[in-house]
């Protein structure tokens, strides 16, 4: 079977340079269109921790990262922390590598679970606990705080049900930015009790 190809002549119309410069012929090219589907699918499973990456976790190989996240956090919310103001900014916030403590949630049994924030989806935070134990905590209807200095946090995570990078994006349809996140400043000898049930003091900077 020959393959269809497309020539082109170079020389003038009488075809005079034809035995001179001969004669190009350019094969068609042929673009293969992807499967978004399954680029979707290639994507998602580039984000999804394994069973063996679970299995292996260590809170202490994560005690890095909560030292750099904390200075991240740190130049977000800048000198003079208010929570209306600075809304919209640390709304866009990436949260992978915090600690945090379930306070309120559907699932009683999570109450009380803290840990450093190792992957955040759409609808999950996955952290991985100080007894180096995997845990995946669903936003919905789901309650965080966490301690960065001298200011409790709480994180509504029912606001939180989008990736960081759309979380900021403006809505097509107008409506009211559910609060997700209050700064309490709290007095520096309550820090010390509320860090012990957390271990947010792991490296304080």
């Amino acid at each position: 079977m020959t393959k269809k190809t497309d020539s082109v002549r170079i020389g003038d119309s009488n075809g005079t340079d034809k035995d001179r410069m001969g004669v190009v012929y350019l094969e068609k090219s042929f673009k293969h269109k992807r499967n978004p589907r399954r680029q979707k699918k290639l994507n998602e499973n580039r984000t999804k921790l394994t069973e063996e990456d679970k299995k292996n976790m260590k809170f202490a190989d994560f005690v890095g990262l909560n030292t750099t996240w904390q200075k991240y956090y740190r130049q977000q919310l800048g000198n003079n922390f208010n929570a209306k103001k600075h809304d919209k900014r640390i709304l866009k916030a990436d949260y992978h590598g915090a600690v945090l403590t379930v306070w309120g949630a559907e699932n009683p049994t999570q109450i009380g679970i803290s840990g450093i924030v190792v992957l955040e989806t759409r609808y999950t935070f996955q952290l991985v606990t100080i007894q180096d134990r995997f845990v995946v905590i669903p936003k919905k209807g789901t309650t965080f705080r966490f301690i960065l200095g001298d200011r409790l946090f709480t994180l509504f995570a029912d606001g939180m049900r989008q990736r960081p990078a759309l979380r900021g994006k403006k809505p097509r349809i107008k409506r009211v930015l559910p609060m997700f996140i209050r700064g309490t400043l709290i007095p520096p000898e309550k820090c010390a009790p509320l860090a012990e049930t957390a271990p947010q003091a792991i490296s304080e900077v």
